[in-house]
């Protein structure tokens, strides 16, 4: 390791001591709850032990962080290797206690730490990206990766007519591929994802725009499962309606992207 990497790695060290990490965080609550002589408060107490065991310690922080900066950082000019934004490594350390077991957004974090520490894209380490990547699934990080190849992607919004009135009733709200294309491990929460992911600023759902050519939706159009939404509306005497629409990453969420993914 070169000196240069060493001392910025001594210095995220000195970081991660000063965050507090508490041991026993949950340890109070547990053992109250395990004094209890209901039924319920034994599961609750037992529901509640593995939690502690996620909650990662300064050990594991800091093996993580310099082991992974370390490979990170291996090809980056040691002048160019500078110690990193406090407002960005101490909230990122601090949040590695809750999420270190999930490896995405682990991963997310070291990236993010790799970035602030390069002089080149440092100033794309922006701070809120901390609060944003605690704000996200492990499928929805899948998600913003699949994006960052592979922007502008179709979705269709289903509608109803309604027979008894006017105007249209929505069925199904952001229908897309893109659960299956990133692999994520709840296809069914992939219309929520985008919903998130757009709240947070990352993507954008533009109203009333879509894709050209149409060709595009051909294949969620003959997705079974909007085949068999459209058949059920159909069996209502109703006419289903599909909206083409699409989505991509903000330039907010290219600068993401690139200092996280």
């Amino acid at each position: 390791m070169s000196d240069n990497v060493k001392d910025t790695t001594e210095a995220v060290k000195g970081i991660v001591e000063a965050v507090p990490i508490y041991e026993d965080l949950l340890q109070p609550a547990v053992q109250e709850l395990g004094k209890g002589i209901h039924t319920i408060s034994k599961t609750v107490h037992i529901a509640l032990s593995p939690v502690s065991a996620l909650i990662w310690g300064y050990d594991q922080i800091k093996s993580y962080v310099q082991t992974s900066l370390e490979h990170k950082l291996k090809d980056v000019p040691k002048e160019n290797i500078i110690p990193p934004d406090p407002t960005v490594a101490g909230p990122a350390l601090e949040a590695l206690r809750y999420v270190g077991h999930k490896e995405e957004l682990r991963e997310m974090f070291s990236n993010l730490l790799a970035s602030a520490m390069n002089s080149k894209v440092a100033s794309t380490a922006h701070p809120s990206f901390v609060e944003i990547i605690k704000q996200m699934s492990p499928d929805e990080a899948r998600i913003i990766k699949h994006l960052g190849h592979n922007n502008y992607l179709p979705l269709i919004n289903l509608h109803r007519t309604v027979p008894e009135g006017e105007g249209e009733a929505t069925i199904y709200r952001n229908f897309s591929l893109v659960g299956e294309q990133a692999n994520c491990t709840f296809i069914e929460l992939v219309p929520s994802y985008l919903d998130n992911l757009q709240r947070l600023g990352v993507i954008n759902i533009p109203e009333g725009r879509h894709l050209t050519p149409d060709s595009k939706y051909s294949t969620l159009e003959n997705h079974p499962k909007l085949i068999s939404m459209c058949s059920n509306i159909e069996k209502q005497n109703a006419t289903p309606i599909l909206q083409k629409r699409y989505f991509f990453l903000t330039t907010f969420g290219i600068q993401f992207f690139n200092a996280c993914i």
